[in-house]
């Protein structure tokens, strides 16, 4: 009832400014004998009100909520009053033989315009003034006075509940003392701090969806305040469908400070091989396989396999998939156009039992594969290497020649940095497995093997991240183990992303290296963390030098020195290199691997560890820090 009433309220009121408008317009052309026309023209006043209701409802003027009148509303308001003066005009015209002074049209035309248009304006600013009387009393600084900026100033002044905006920030010099919206740009980014404490900021929006993570962390190290909020617009990584608007404000993660590039992916060369295929994931459950999950699922495959030895992992990832993409709605999606039912098939296996994987692979009949069952913690494996050879090599050859056997047509490793030089019986557990792989698809067969080396995930289960993040709300010490070691980071997403796109590159027996950047310092990361969290590094978290641990290295790599000299270029994707691998004999690496499977049956730690510096002739282990 209340709303017909607005209505009834808007509709009267037009009517109101219509007959207002004509006599002004009369008043206007005729002067003091405008009474006379009037007379003559009352009776046709109902015309112009029937033609502008009939145009208003045809544009649905009373649908509109006028708080938050726009330009595209006032357009509205134009073609309405523009039809029905008009409209009116023409049909008298033609019907009834009546012509109007054409300068009373154009008068009547433009009061009415403005009386109606007006009306609305004045309407939002008596909203907004109200709002401004009850508004909170966080007061926001938003970082970047561009369109993005804009648009977030827009929405924040409209909404009353979240704060008051005071002012922006740009770095541009010709935007400082000029206003958006009413709103100052009160200075550059050197002078967010005295900006800061001069207005009482509560909250900063950083709205620069183009900023790289080099920008980001020049903003954040002139906020000094630890009580101000700090939040941010995703970048364009996120921001997939270019839409800017305040619910996609979140807090800063450290994955802004890396400044990632968005992959660029070949659509049509992934959804050649993944559209309609039955696709299988090994260690699903984990964070790596997880996310391989999620992004394949955007290019349809017909079903997804999840496989993983931990009932928990692939519980979560197996209830988040099938409701996104089992229901109807949804379908593969974002990229590739159309709207797909995917089947999802979670299998609670270890991939050690090879008889049960051999009935799997028979039930299922997997056409592509994407190996990610590991074991990834350094020091763990060096105090249980049989269970880095049962997993991470028998594991692999399971899954691998299963594939072959059943016609696979492309199997994907994952592998890792800590395969190069390695000093941990992990890292050489996934070197032996990449000579496998490598083996296997060195082989005429139809089944392509590649395998995808690439250094530390954020966020994933193996990082240092969800570590320090544990720590720092415990209140630390935050522990690194050294003060100049450095590891390779990249994001979830992007690690997926490139995992994918080399699986449609590769021939059979390609190591593929994923380009990891530059590498960053641990200690930096964690007081990046430590900042993040709203605290200061060593004076409210402590952190602490803790040595390194077994089987770590100072500094990662991707490609071993003769691996770099050989190395053969890109491989068609501007992010992904591959290595010239050194073959391998085939059969002496299954009779190793056979030997390997004896010493860890029998928990023949030191065996494996010689067995594996035979296999790996770069292998150094950490013997004076391994306790065994």
């Amino acid at each position: 009832m209340k709303r017909f009433f607005k209505r009834f309220f808007w509709v009267v009121l037009d009517i109101v400014f219509i007959n207002v408008s004509l006599i002004f317009s009369l008043i206007l052309r005729f002067g003091e004998g405008w009474e006379t026309y009037f007379y003559v023209y009352r009776g046709l006043i109902v015309y112009f009100i029937g033609f502008f209701l009939l145009f208003a409802v045809i544009f649905k003027l009373y649908r509109r909520i006028w708080r938050y009148l726009s330009i595209g509303d006032l357009f509205r308001i134009t073609e309405v009053v523009t039809g029905g003066i008009f409209g009116t005009v023409l049909c008298l015209n033609w019907v009834r033989g009546i012509t109007f002074p054409r300068t009373v049209v154009a008068l009547t035309w433009f009061f009415s315009l403005a009386l109606i248009g007006g009306s609305r304006l004045v309407w939002r600013i008596y909203c907004e003034r109200k709002g401004a009387l009850n508004r909170g009393q966080e007061r926001i600084l938003v970082v970047g006075a561009g369109d993005a900026g804009e648009v977030i100033s827009r929405e924040i002044i409209r909404r009353p509940d979240l704060g008051r905006l005071v002012g922006f920030i740009d770095d541009d010099k010709e935007k400082i003392g000029k206003r958006i919206h009413n709103v100052k740009v009160l200075g550059n980014v050197e002078e967010i701090n005295d900006i800061l404490e001069k207005e009482q900021i509560d909250s900063v929006i950083i709205a620069i969806p183009t900023a790289t993570g080099k920008q980001i962390r020049r903003i954040l190290d002139n906020i000094k305040s630890k009580k101000v909020k700090i939040q941010i617009l995703p970048g364009l990584y996120e921001l997939v469908d270019g839409k800017v608007s305040v619910s996609r404000i979140r807090e800063i993660r450290i994955e802004d400070l890396l400044g990632r590039e968005q992959v660029k992916l070949n659509l049509e060369e992934i959804s050649g091989y993944l559209r309609d295929k039955r696709v299988m994931v090994t260690g699903g459950g984990g964070s790596i396989g997880g996310e391989l999950a999620r992004q394949i699922c955007r290019f349809g495959p017909k079903s997804l396999i999840l496989l993983d030895h931990s009932e928990n992992g692939l519980f979560h990832i197996n209830l988040e998939l099938e409701r996104r993409w089992m229901g109807v709605g949804r379908g593969a999606g974002d990229d590739v156009g159309s709207r797909v039912k995917i089947e999802i098939i979670p299998v609670v296996v270890d991939i050690r039992n090879r008889d049960k994987m051999d009935r799997i692979f028979k039930k299922y009949k997997p056409e592509v594969v994407f190996h990610a069952a590991a074991h990834k913690h350094v020091p763990m494996m060096e105090y249980h290497p049989d269970e880095a050879v049962s997993n991470n090599i028998v594991g692999t050859k399971n899954v691998a020649e299963l594939a072959d056997e059943y016609g696979v047509e492309r199997v994907v490793m994952i592998s890792t940095d800590k395969a190069i030089n390695p000093t941990s019986v992990m890292g050489a557990s996934k070197r032996v497995a990449e000579m496998l792989v490598k083996n296997l698809g060195s082989r005429k067969n139809n089944t392509k093997f590649v395998a995808v080396r690439f250094g530390n995930v954020l966020e994933s289960n193996g990082s240092v991240v969800p570590i320090f993040k544990q720590q720092i709300a415990q209140g630390g010490p935050v522990t690194v183990t050294d003060r100049e070691v450095k590891r390779y980071f990249m994001t979830l997403p992007e690690a997926s992303q490139l995992v994918i796109q080399a699986g449609a590159l590769g021939k059979g027996g390609e190591v593929f290296v994923l380009d990891m950047g530059e590498p960053i310092k641990v200690l930096d990361l964690a007081r990046e963390l430590i900042r993040l969290s709203g605290f200061e590094p060593e004076e409210d978290i402590e952190i602490k030098i803790v040595g390194l641990r077994p089987g770590e290295k100072m500094f990662e790599e991707i490609m071993t020195e003769e691996e770099r000299s050989r190395v053969l270029g890109y491989s068609g994707h501007e992010k992904i290199f591959i290595a010239k691998v050194e073959e391998v004999d085939g059969e002496k690496l299954e009779k190793d691997i056979k030997e390997l499977e004896v010493l860890a049956q029998e928990m023949d730690a030191e065996g494996i560890v010689r067995k594996l510096q035979e296999m790996v002739p770069n292998y150094h282990p950490n013997r004076d820090m391994l306790k065994m």
